[in-house]
């Protein structure tokens, strides 16, 4: 089995033009629009809801933008992606203004970064 895609929500378009396809440098593959009665089946939302797809080899972001989604401050959902180097990486996500949140124990240091929209990603190095 591998992952086909991860489908998050973000508040704007603009918002997710400028982390996936302008931060991560994801390809942005295609639109499309769920219709209401559909997205009321799926998501319990009754609206028509426009996502787009952003890509590279091996990961698939599917954003849904829905203006009126909030995220909880105690939100723990995430994904994870591999960088080869994460300092380069966590130098660009300041470029950015992105957020950066680091966890630290006497054992490991965690790494997680927010979209413009406040999806948490976690942020490893790759072996």
């Amino acid at each position: 089995m591998i992952l086909h895609h991860i489908g998050i929500v973000n508040d704007a378009e603009e918002k997710a033009e400028r982390f996936y396809g302008e931060f991560l440098g994801l390809r942005k593959a295609r639109q499309y629009t769920v219709p209401p009665e559909l997205s009321e089946q799926l998501f319990s939302i009754r609206q028509e809801i426009r996502a787009i797809v952003y890509e590279t080899e091996g990961v698939r972001v599917e954003v849904f933008i829905c203006p009126e989604s909030k995220n909880p401050s105690t939100e723990i959902r995430h994904f994870a992606l591999h960088v080869d180097d994460i300092e380069t990486f966590l130098r660009r996500a300041r470029e950015f203004s992105v957020e950066h949140i680091v966890g630290k124990t006497k054992d490991k240091t965690v790494h997680f970064i927010r979209d413009y929209s406040g999806n948490l990603i976690e942020i490893k190095q790759r072996q």
